[in-house]
């Protein structure tokens, strides 16, 4: 069954046996109401879950991200695939022309939530470290 939404978990390919645990770093997005989440979206009609991740990743943080492997289990609805990209984790935020994005930046733990819990990206993290 296809998902109605996909969601990326992107570490750096440098850092890639690392989790938030183990002094790792994830990408998140800070959308204007929800607050600090990971990137993603809703398939468009026709799109493959594999190219609205791309095509999500890219317009909400500006960068080239390659598929390790999904979870399809902790969403009902969605798929969240752990992503890696070449670029380097730093302490600079940045932005891109997104509506929906006020800022991009890699963290080493959770961020302060709004909408999500912080057991989600908790279990996330888990789940990367399971699969890694």
């Amino acid at each position: 069954m296809m998902p109605k939404f996909v969601l990326a978990w992107i570490t750096s390919s440098l850092e890639a046996s690392q989790t938030l645990q183990t002094g790792g770093h994830v990408v998140f997005v800070r959308h204007p109401e929800r607050g600090w989440e990971i990137p993603g979206g809703h398939l468009n009609s026709g799109e493959s879950p594999e190219q609205a991740l791309i095509r999500e990743v890219l317009e909400e943080t500006g960068l080239d991200v390659e598929i390790i492997t999904w979870n399809k289990e902790y969403y009902p609805n969605g798929w969240v695939a752990h992503a890696v990209t070449n670029s380097k984790p730093n302490t600079e935020s940045w932005n891109v022309a997104d509506e929906k994005v006020d800022e991009i930046a890699w963290w080493n733990r959770v961020p302060p939530v709004i909408m999500w819990t912080e057991q989600e990206f908790i279990d996330l993290d888990n789940w990367h470290n399971s699969v890694k």
